[in-house]
């Protein structure tokens, strides 16, 4: 049994405790709780008379092994992706025009470990693909809903809607060789990829090649999953080159001409190649590996690889080496037990 005066030393300590668990609560909750857009500075930054201030609401964003606590805010034209300071305080992280969003459900592609599918789906815009992960399912099906609605109203109002495209074939017979192709706003990264067979002349379907991105704004390159839009990525990069102001308006008609051409600035241009896919190359041996691994291995390994040049041809998707038949210099059959390759190259 404490002591009288042990009692009362340990109730401050108590007290104070419990008052430190109710503020953290109430930042929470505060956190959690739509926010007025009018006290907001943030939204009211983003506020002129042709744009309108829509929904708001906290997300976890996943990608890869990363999660990161954000808050959305959606206007008719734009999303705000921002980090919360305190109830009517953000810090601005990116922003992302709807006309050029996405999005998706193969949230295993994405991120790493389990989600809701309840409460998730992918979320993408230009270089990049996020899982955004809601508090509940009915969070999740009103911005899944209000999205998927303000992106179609936008790629409607978007001009223009179809531009060319050249798309570089790589790693595909003895040489490299491009197409140019007409592609609307409304082609995924999968349709393009069959309408560039189509146009080289070559047999496969989808699930054979990779459309690959070469982007001045990152530091390699980096797959496209399927559900993407090219004709988003490549239009963010030509208004980024536009002056500045008008990037973000509704309906830029400077967006013509030479804007769209290969005459961009460096850090302003990208690339699409084709390549074929590893799950393409691997195919013989999904059969032999599937008795021990439960799925595929997730793309996310290619997806957000990083690495310190900048050409394709030091992207580890290559099927190619310098000795073919050869694997690190030896024959594959002295490495090989059983025509199986060794697991940690699976």
């Amino acid at each position: 049994m404490k002591s009288l005066a042990q009692r009362r030393q340990s109730a401050p300590s108590l007290i104070f405790v419990k008052a430190l668990n109710r503020s953290r609560s109430v930042s929470r909750e505060g956190c959690f709780s739509p926010i007025s857009p009018e006290a907001c500075p943030l939204v009211q930054s983003f506020m002129c008379h042709n744009r309108t201030f829509i929904l708001d609401g906290h997300v976890q964003l996943k990608t890869g092994l990363q999660t990161q606590e954000r808050h959305l805010f959606l206007f008719t034209d734009l999303l705000v992706v921002a980090k919360s300071k305190s109830h009517s305080h953000f810090k601005l992280k990116c922003q992302a025009r709807l006309c050029e969003m996405w999005t998706a459900f193969c949230t295993e592609e994405v991120c790493e470990g389990s989600t809701d599918p309840e409460r998730s789906f992918v979320l993408g815009w230009p270089t990049t693909n996020c899982v955004a992960n809601f508090r509940s399912a009915e969070q999740k099906e009103t911005w899944l809903s209000f999205l998927q609605s303000r992106i179609r109203e936008e790629k409607e109002k978007d001009y223009p809607k179809s531009i060319p495209l050249k798309i570089i074939a790589k790693d595909i017979g003895t040489c490299a060789y491009s197409k140019t192709l007409s592609v609307t706003n409304v082609d995924t990264a999968n349709d393009v990829i069959l309408m560039a067979l189509q146009q080289l002349g070559i047999n496969g379907c989808e699930k054979d090649y990779k459309l690959w991105v070469i982007s001045g704004r990152e530091d390699a390159p980096y797959p496209l999953i399927g559900h993407e839009y090219p004709f988003g990525i490549k239009m963010s990069h030509i208004r980024d080159a536009m002056p500045h102001g008008s990037k973000h308006c509704a309906c830029p008609r400077q967006l013509q001409g030479s804007f769209l051409t290969e005459q961009l600035p460096q850090e302003l241009q990208c690339q699409f190649v084709l390549k074929p896919s590893r799950l393409a190359v691997c195919q013989q041996l999904n059969d032999v590996s599937q008795k021990s691994f439960k799925r595929k291995r997730s793309i996310i390994n290619w997806a957000f690889w990083r690495g310190p040049g900048t050409h394709l041809d030091n992207a580890p998707l290559s099927s190619t080496s310098g000795a073919p038949g050869k694997l690190f210099g030896l024959l594959l059959t002295a490495i090989c037990e059983d025509d199986n390759l060794p697991k940690p190259l699976l």
